[in-house]
């Protein structure tokens, strides 16, 4: 099960707000057979168009100049909040390796180390999912401004996801003393709440996994998780193929502290929202199905790192179960009445009932079931890929196996008739 994962920092206007101050237009020296007049206009010119939101413009008319005239630093210093500009601005519409090409010129043009240019980074890196780049970029911004909050947002963001909780409430208080926002408060909320539960917990580490459980007596049960884990890599990244570039969290509740944490409903075997949640407990582990619902989770996981929300409900959970198969083979449905796709791209947790879950799952399944037997899994895992590139679903479709989204609907129901 996948709960649509919130990210802890939307793209503000105050995040990418960016002050122009004019430029000096005194006397400056003149190199390359550039005169003072001359450089002087070029500045005033850029900051027009800076002003103007024409940061286009501005780079085109400061990089010659800039580049011919290494010591004149206001030039360098404009030419930086400009790259700097266009690179919030391109993050602001999804362009994010477009931003983070323009955040890095900006490093490279200031005469001196901005906490907004790292903070850029940071930005981007992040949400690019290179979070061992935006760990450096983001320490690097609070380091120049300690009070910066959004800096400390995204670092308690990292934090998270890496289920170092304590670091992560550190960074989340200190943004929320700085400037208290709701978002932040609701975010520490859930962390706070986390931490109460697994703050005694074990946490065993690798390159891939970070695995929490109560208790060293559990260390039995820790070993064979992490041992199903491994061959979910290799099996959903075979199918998928994606590996992850950063350890996925997995933690192990009892029953009662999963409801707690996740207010998930009885049925559910495990949740992924950023981490994967799994209940166990009580002796006589059914090996079969955790392997079952460990597959189900991290395929979430690696829809995730590949497309974010992207993936519709439907097509997430029925790869999902999909991919079950490597545990246990897949039951196919009998009977089933198939409603629109469209109809199943909300959560299925909030379907009230567990009929009504069960018959969305089937009907998820069979979907993608049809279409890896007619267009092959290959396909599938480019449909994910276009997805993540900001395309909609029936493009992705098209361009992957030839048919629009209405049309491959069209042939799943018929073969339901057969």
């Amino acid at each position: 099960m996948h709960i649509r994962y919130n990210k802890t920092i939307m793209l503000k206007k105050s995040l990418i707000s960016i002050l122009f101050v004019t430029a000096s237009l005194s006397h400056v020296p003149a190199y390359a057979g550039w005169d003072a007049g001359s450089l002087a206009e070029i500045k005033a010119r850029a900051v027009a168009a800076m002003n103007a939101g024409g940061f286009d413009a501005a780079v085109t008319i400061l990089e010659k100049p800039a580049s011919e005239n290494p010591f004149e630093e206001d030039l360098k210093k404009l030419l930086a909040q400009a790259y700097a500009a266009r690179g919030w601005g391109y993050a602001r519409d999804g362009r994010l390796e477009d931003a983070l090409s323009d955040f890095k010129k900006a490093r490279v043009a200031e005469p001196q180390k901005q906490a907004a240019t790292y903070l850029g980074l940071g930005y981007a890196s992040l949400r690019l999912k290179e979070t061992d780049d935006a760990l450096y970029y983001l320490n690097e911004a609070v380091y120049l401004n300690p009070d910066e909050p959004q800096a400390r947002v995204l670092l308690g963001e990292i934090y998270y996801q890496r289920g170092k909780l304590d670091d992560a409430i550190r960074e989340w208080e200190r943004s929320y003393e700085l400037r208290p926002e709701e978002h932040v408060k609701a975010m520490l909320a859930k962390v706070k709440k986390e931490h109460g539960v697994e703050g005694s917990f074990t946490n065993r580490e690798t390159y891939s996994f970070n695995v929490k459980y109560e208790g060293e007596e559990k260390r039995e049960l820790g070993d064979l998780v992490m041992d199903i884990l491994y061959k979910a890599t290799s099996n959903v990244g075979g199918d998928l193929g994606f590996y992850p570039k950063q350890p996925v969290n997995v933690i192990l509740y009892t029953r009662r502290q999963f409801t707690d944490i996740t207010d998930a409903p009885d049925w559910s075997g495990g949740v992924f929202d950023g981490n994967i949640r799994i209940p166990v407990g009580g002796k006589g582990i059914d090996e079969t199905a955790l392997a079952a619902v460990l597959h189900h989770e991290y395929t979430h996981a690696v829809l995730y790192m590949i497309a974010g929300n992207a993936v519709p409900t439907w097509l997430g959970e029925g790869l999902a179960q999909y991919e079950e198969r490597w545990a246990r083979p897949a039951r196919p449905a009998q009977g089933l009445e198939p409603v629109p796709l469209s109809s199943l791209s909300g959560s299925f947790m909030g379907m009230g009932d567990a009929e009504k879950a069960k018959s969305a799952y089937e009907q998820s399944l069979s979907a993608v079931q049809y279409y890896v037997d007619r267009f092959g899994i290959y396909n599938l895992s480019r449909i994910v890929r276009l997805l993540g590139e900001g395309r909609s679903l029936s493009d992705a479709m098209a361009e992957a196996s030839g048919v629009t989204l209405d049309e491959f609907e069209g042939l799943w129901r018929a073969s339901l008739s057969r």
